[in-house]
């Protein structure tokens, strides 16, 4: 690892002492700390590193001791000072990643760079972001909380994290007093910007939110608030993490990043042309493998998610799952072999190989295979949101806690989807004409 720093010069501002490390070699990754400090994200920072990634941690003007101009002032204007960084150290195809409020610096980022000319980020990842003001769901106030109670709020498992304030010596105590200090004077004591939510959908670069289960400082509902109202956006809840899963789950937060990179990174091959996906038989991703398999063809990637496609088997005599609604994307199954019988409300209807059915968000819907063969199906979703449910079923089915019912409703809310059981099927007929 090495430290650097650079005088940048924002319109406005003026110039802007910055100091920042910057390790490993690889994808370039501004990973944006939040009011904690760099040392927050300096242990995740070392895994991107070692996983082949050029990683650059600045500390925000103010941070750890680092000098601030009076005329610095706000989230936009620090995102403005990052956006002058990935210019000076010539950087392309940026991942940006920003935890609490450096998720809320990284969305105002992505604001600019989804507009600019010669755009710099590629893709955003918001890990436990402030910046939204949502009265269902305050946040509390940081300020006026005792560092016990922080810890309280902020961890899945707050005793392995709690800092005795008495215990700490007076060079560190002071850092984070100035850290408060200088959190105060970019985020204010709300830590939220109320016009926020309403320029989100401007938001045209890939996104990717991820949520510590357990987070009470910023509670889950401003993740999924994001995830809907950034296009394409997608939400995934991390279990035994809080407000900072950097440092409570690191390995499983670096996964899900790795894996978001991955789907959306393209070659220099295919950035000189459209780029083509062709799944050969058999291959594809398979995210449910029981009596009902799901194979999954395209997740989006290719599509700039515009659509995802899956394979649907279904055994014999096999039920599928309770009716459900979906509210943010449409769903399309042609039948390819079988039988399968759709229930749609209080209707329900026998579907032969080469029938389609297209189900639009709001309507009521299962289906199931009734007869003695196996039956298959062609899944699309438009947008491709609800491909990453079926990951969030494999994963809680590997997971040491076995699904319930209550955890399956908690995982299809995160993509816009709520059951609809109050229907009844009726016997199976011929889909009229």
């Amino acid at each position: 690892m090495i430290s650097a720093a650079a005088h940048l010069t924002v319109q406005g501002i003026g110039t802007v002492p910055l100091t920042y490390t910057e390790s490993g070699t690889g994808r370039p990754v501004l990973l944006l700390h939040g009011g904690a400090g760099p040392f927050s994200v300096a242990g995740f920072a070392a895994l991107m590193s070692d996983a082949e990634f050029r990683v650059i941690v600045p500390a925000h003007p103010g941070f750890d001791g680092t000098p601030r101009p009076a005329e610095l002032a706000s989230i936009a204007e620090l995102a403005a000072v990052y956006a002058g960084l990935l210019r000076e150290l010539d950087l392309t195809d940026v991942c940006v990643i920003g935890n609490s409020i450096g998720g809320w610096i990284a969305v105002e980022l992505a604001l600019a760079e989804s507009s600019a000319a010669d755009r710099r980020v590629s893709s955003v990842v918001l890990v436990d972001a402030a910046g939204l003001q949502l009265d269902s769901a305050p946040v509390p106030d940081f300020f006026s909380l005792p560092l016990d109670q922080v810890a309280e709020l902020s961890y899945f498992d707050p005793a392995a994290f709690r800092i005795d304030p008495a215990a700490l010596p007076p060079e560190r105590a002071a850092a984070m007093a100035a850290n408060r200090a200088a959190l105060q004077a970019y985020a204010g004591t709300a830590m939220a910007d109320p016009s926020l939510k309403d320029r989100l959908p401007a938001v045209a670069l890939p996104t990717l939110i991820v949520w510590g289960a357990a987070d009470r400082m910023i509670p889950v509902e401003h993740g999924r608030a994001y995830a809907d109202a950034i296009p394409g956006a997608r939400l995934r809840l991390l279990d035994h993490a809080g407000h900072l899963p950097q440092l409570e789950t690191p390995d499983q937060l670096l996964a899900v990043v790795r894996e978001f990179i991955a789907a959306g990174r393209l070659g220099p091959a295919e950035r000189a042309g459209t780029p083509v996906s062709v799944v050969p038989p058999g291959g594809g991703e398979t995210a449910l493998d029981g009596p009902v398999r799901l194979r999954i063809l395209e997740d989006g990637s290719t599509t700039a998610h515009r659509l995802g496609v899956a394979e649907i088997t279904i055994a014999p005599h096999t039920a599928g799952p309770p009716q459900h609604r979906h509210g943010r994307h449409d769903e399309g199954f042609y039948v390819i072999a079988g039988t399968a019988t759709f229930t749609v409300g209080e209707e329900s209807y026998a579907a032969p190989a080469g029938t389609l059915v297209i189900i639009p968000p709001g309507a009521p819907h299962t289906f199931a295979n009734s007869s003695d063969e196996r039956v298959i199906l062609l899944n699309t979703f438009t947008p491709d949101l609800y491909v990453q449910y079926f990951r969030d079923l494999r994963d809680m089915a590997s997971s040491s806690s076995p699904p319930t019912v209550a955890r399956i409703m908690d995982v299809m809310a995160r993509y816009a989807t709520e059951p609809a059981t109050a229907y009844a099927a009726e016997p199976a007929t011929a889909l009229p004409d």
